[in-house]
């Protein structure tokens, strides 16, 4: 389902760059998406490429042109001379409480200009808004999670720090392995992240969290995650981990890296209790990309659930509140608070069962007033009470 999205954005991509009917021929089954795209949304699809796809269903079909995707740049070697103080060099673990802090996302930047819809130019931001679009339904910035599924948020930047650009830090979805060994990101996207098998270490905190250190190598490639994790079944399984991932070539730095929130998502079973219980739930605990921020989420179980939240940092914070469907959190942008400008969006979903250790997935995608463009996700923690 993602590939055949993606495939449909790579035809729309290719268009957008001036291509004409005889630079690029269409296939059936690709103009048939393409019109029903623009059925729903008919800014959505240049109107070029509309009339060809409509006079290519009366003609032969051709094939599709491939499209090329440049490689990852090279990135800037974080440990240069000992890599002192910086975590994926591995330092004490004193870096990591609560959670490993890093240099901010949260940037004030500029607002992007122009329209990413029409035109003949498509720029590196266009292209990332049409792929988050064809993640997931409208209003999601990425997929949303099934019920009982393991269950995961991530910032996605090149290099292996960690963090970026705030406009070219984008999310993805994310998955780990239940021992810590192993992580996925973007889980069947088009060009998935996959670690190698990684060697896991895990040290008790004084807090209800083990700190999770492990790290990976085959041939050139490495992975590392550092992570704070609660375990179950006498510690056979992680349930709630979040914090730091990174993968890329030892060599030469190349690579990818972000930070992530997962757990299992509530199955159908757990949610129909806590819905036909009417509870509420409060869910709290830092951000991982600039932990000085703290989340704490309310959640109103019933027949039509529906939750609020707050985020505070000393520099800033806001409100938010909105629906819920299945085991996903999702905002209403009338729900916002003031401050909160047009575009923002909150997204999460709910992990663990009923009577077991609970929590919430989030990532917060935000314009303030004052402060700029905010990214960052974040596991939140609560435990379920008879």
């Amino acid at each position: 389902m993602h590939a055949a999205r993606l495939a449909l954005i790579c035809l729309l991509a290719c268009w957008s760059f001036g291509a004409s009917a005889a630079d690029l021929a269409l296939q059936d089954q690709d103009c048939t998406k393409i019109l029903e795209r623009w059925a729903e949304n008919p800014k959505s699809v240049p109107k070029r490429l509309v009339d060809a796809c409509k006079d290519q269903l009366a003609q032969p079909a051709a094939p599709v042109a491939a499209a090329m995707t440049p490689a990852p740049a090279a990135a800037i070697d974080p440990c240069a001379n000992g890599g002192a103080g910086n975590v994926l060099c591995w330092g004490p673990w004193a870096s990591l409480a609560p959670a490993a802090a890093g240099p901010l996302v949260s940037l004030a930047m500029p607002e992007p200009h122009g329209d990413c819809d029409v035109g003949s130019g498509l720029a590196d931001r266009c292209r990332v808004k049409l792929e988050a679009a064809a993640e997931g339904p409208p209003g999601y910035i990425v997929a949303p999670c099934d019920p009982g599924a393991p269950c995961g948020f991530a910032t996605f930047v090149s290099g292996v720090t960690s963090t970026g650009d705030v406009e070219s830090t984008s999310f993805k979805r994310f998955d780990l392995a239940p021992d810590g060994s192993r992580f996925v990101v973007d889980p069947g996207g088009s060009n998935p992240v996959n670690s190698v098998a990684m060697d896991t270490n895990f040290q008790w905190r004084e807090d209800e969290y083990e700190n999770m250190r492990a790290n990976g190598t085959a041939g050139a490639e490495q992975s590392r995650a550092i992570a704070r994790v609660i375990r179950g079944g006498e510690g056979e399984y992680i349930e709630l981990a979040a914090d730091i991932w990174a993968h890329g070539n030892r060599e030469t730095r190349a690579g990818n890296s972000g930070y992530f929130a997962w757990g299992t998502a509530t199955s159908a079973s757990g949610l129909s209790l806590l819905n036909g219980e009417g509870i509420s739930l409060t869910f709290a605990g830092p951000m991982s990309v600039n932990n000085a921020t703290n989340a704490s989420i309310t959640v109103d179980f019933g027949s039509q659930a529906k939750w609020t939240g707050n985020w505070t940092n000393p520099a800033w914070s806001f409100g938010a509140g909105g629906s819920v469907s299945g085991a996903n959190l999702l905002s209403d942008p009338a729900q916002f608070t003031s401050n909160v400008q047009s575009g923002s969006i909150v997204q999460g979903a709910l992990l663990g069962e009923p009577g077991r250790v609970q929590g919430i997935a989030h990532l917060i995608d935000v314009r303030l007033a004052g402060q700029g463009h905010i990214k960052d996700v974040g596991l939140l923690h609560s435990r379920y009470e008879d």
